[in-house]
């Protein structure tokens, strides 16, 4: 499961002012069909919001080595660089709360849900 979330979390945690795009390149590590699979809980061939939401979440849980809500560059080193986990602390505070965590993925999936229907294809 270690592996699905830093795969996951690396083609979704799109900083930088470039977010994914369902189909258009991106020198970022886009988002591959076997990211979808991993994240599409009900099977129908997309990923929707909920889905992603819930799915982060558990991520965030897991990333949070030492359990106290909060995420330090070490617990993220292997899914963020350093750019990306500065853009995601929007206090400056040198951890980010899953607020932040969250704030910043379903910002990425607005950004990459080029559609508007609130789902990943």
């Amino acid at each position: 499961m270690k592996k699905t979330i830093f795969a996951a979390l690396s083609g979704l945690l799109l900083f930088a002012g470039a977010a994914a795009a369902q189909t258009a390149p991106t020198t970022e590590m886009p988002m591959h069909e076997g990211h979808l699979n991993e994240l599409d809980a009900n099977d129908s061939g997309a990923v929707n919001q909920q889905e992603y939401q819930t799915f982060m979440i558990q991520a965030f849980g897991r990333l949070d080595a030492n359990g106290d809500g909060y995420l330090v560059e070490t617990e993220t080193g292997e899914v963020l660089t350093a750019d990306q986990f500065a853009a995601t602390d929007a206090n400056g505070d040198g951890r980010v709360s899953q607020d932040e965590f969250m704030n910043r993925v379903m910002q990425d999936f607005a950004a990459a849900d080029r559609s508007g229907d609130g789902r990943l294809e």
